[in-house]
């Protein structure tokens, strides 16, 4: 409680996420409530403690000001999508996400323009879940022309199955829109794409060209599709339905959908110059000081304002390329936090009057109230649930449990460790929404996760000679292949075996409370253990 007390931000995030919870589970009555609530303890501890209730206040500000901004974006504007009754309608508009078929049935996301009436076209706005019947091949850019039956998103059919509005919800859908024969389809032409999604998903295909071309090995089409999807998510360049179900059944399905740890490494990798440097600059100080070289610490070791301003450049980039869902977003939000942090402790006015030390939860809680702020309803998507409760199980058991790994390398105890940590956080979270247990990911990803890191360096290092210099792009494209056939195979060894992913029931939300109480208690455990170890005393 201490050390949530020291961090105010992530008080407020966590309190901003729970008037979002209220409010979507009560209504506006909690929101009320909570602010009489509020009201009340704050009147009478401002009797006696001024400074607690200031506190009090400030939390139950927060509370209302999630509540308020849940209540705000779920008000539709008028002329939305979702305000046409269900049945028979005729939409226009620009196909936003990369589509996919099976068996002559193609699934897209169609951004809403306008909506046809009597010969009429009226704008509309919002989007919709198409299946279109057609034999021909629907792209990204496309604006059509769409006749069939609008419905709502239905519920779940069977208890513990995920209903239409929780599938779909990362799509930001409204409506399902059936659309029976191709005969009621007319493509209008090329639509229209804002500036920046146009550009990532020029630079998606182009790379997916490129890998296509310069990657070695059997199937090149499939391992270019394969290698994209780690790069830029696996709606750039969608790999067959047989791929992506091994990775799934293997528990590493988060490797082809742009997780934050991909983000991570592009922030590393254009970080480690500046970190280099600044080690090379340490050695020469200390040689020209005549200190002996086991004098470590004598000079910061602190990478220059120009390797902070480049990574911070280059995540907002990526993850604008990738068009990733929260998790990309929570990273790059980090990301940028960590980078304008290290690069204001090189200011010497900064760092005489702030330290500035990098604490990784209060980032983490910056992160989360960008996200909530700017979309509320991101709090019951799976991939905002899964990235920040992994992310918080690393930051906060790693740490403890590398004494129990301490026989093993430093850089190869934090992969284990970190690794499992993870599993065990996203565990109940993957029964919640999709009702099943990957138990082979605790083992697969240990290999799959470094296979994936050099897929990302190899893919990118292909595309970038490939238009600097191709007759270099072989050889980065050889060490792509190899790699992701590598990362295939891994998983598909793993999702093989018997009971690698159990179909359980879904958990009940007092069981998944107490999941993560006893992951808090672990970490309680781990840490007085680990006291006893450095006092001397039997464990």
């Amino acid at each position: 409680m201490q050390d949530l007390t020291h961090r105010p931000l992530v008080c407020a995030a966590l309190t901003f996420a729970a008037g979002i919870a209220a409010v979507s589970t009560v209504g506006g009555l909690a929101l009320a409530a909570a602010g009489a609530l509020g009201a009340c303890v704050v009147a009478a501890l401002a009797v006696r403690r001024r400074g607690l209730a200031a506190g009090f206040a400030l939390l139950a500000l927060a509370g209302a000001a999630g509540g308020l901004t849940f209540v705000m974006s779920s008000a539709g504007p008028t002329g939305d999508v979702s305000a046409l009754p269900p049945g028979g309608q005729t939409l226009v508009g620009t196909v936003a996400e990369v589509p996919w078929s099976s068996q002559d049935v193609w699934r897209f996301v169609l951004d809403v323009e306008a909506h046809a009436e009597e010969s009429q076209l009226e704008p509309m706005s919002g989007r919709v879940y198409v299946r279109l019947i057609t034999g021909g091949a629907v792209q990204r850019g496309q604006r059509w022309r769409l006749t069939g039956k609008l419905r709502p998103l239905r519920e779940a059919a069977n208890p513990g199955q995920r209903s239409e509005a929780e599938r779909l919800a990362p799509l930001r859908v409204s409506r399902v829109f059936m659309v029976g024969t191709e005969e009621l389809a007319d493509l209008l032409g090329p639509g229209r794409l804002d500036p920046i999604s146009a550009h990532a998903f020029a630079a998606q295909q182009g790379a997916v060209r490129l890998l296509e071309r310069h990657v070695s090995g059997p199937y090149p089409e499939l391992t270019a599709a394969v290698a994209a999807s780690v790069v830029f998510g696996v709606h750039a360049a969608p790999p067959p339905y047989e791929i992506t179900e091994t990775f799934r059944r293997a528990g590493t399905i988060h490797l082809l959908v742009v997780s934050g740890a991909m983000v991570s490494m592009v922030f590393a990798l254009v970080f480690l110059p500046g970190l280099v440097g600044a080690a090379w600059r340490r050695v020469l100080a200390e040689r020209q000081s005549g200190w002996p070289s086991g004098a470590q610490g004598r000079v910061r070791l602190r990478p220059g304002l120009w390797a902070a301003g480049v990574a911070v450049v280059v995540v907002i980039y990526y993850a604008t390329l990738t068009e990733g869902g929260p998790a990309v977003a929570r990273a790059a939000v980090m990301g940028v936090v960590t980078g304008i942090a290290i690069g204001l402790r090189r200011l010497p006015a900064v760092a005489r009057e702030h330290g500035l030390n990098v604490d990784y939860y209060t980032i983490l809680a910056a992160a989360g109230l960008v996200l909530l702020a700017a979309t509320p309803e991101a709090l019951f998507y799976p991939g905002f649930q899964l990235s920040f409760a992994a992310v918080w199980a690393i930051l906060y058991l790693t740490p403890k449990a590398m004494c129990l790994v301490s026989w093993l390398p430093k850089w190869l105890g934090y992969t284990i460790v970190g690794t499992i940590a993870a599993q065990l956080a996203t565990f109940p979270l993957l029964a919640w929404h999709y009702g099943q247990a990957p138990i082979a990911g605790f083992a697969a990803n240990l290999l799959a996760i470094p296979l994936a890191g050099v897929v990302l360096v190899s893919a990118m290092a292909t595309c970038a000679l490939g238009v600097v210099l191709p007759w270099l792009a072989p050889i980065a494209g050889w060490i792509c292949g190899h790699a992701t056939r590598g990362m295939i195979w891994t998983s598909a060894a793993f999702a093989s075996l018997p009971g690698a992913t159990i179909d359980i029931a879904r958990p009940s939300a007092v069981a998944v409370i107490l999941w993560y109480a006893g992951l808090v208690a672990l970490g309680v455990g781990i840490r007085r253990l680990q006291s006893r170890c450095q006092r001397g005393s039997p464990a």
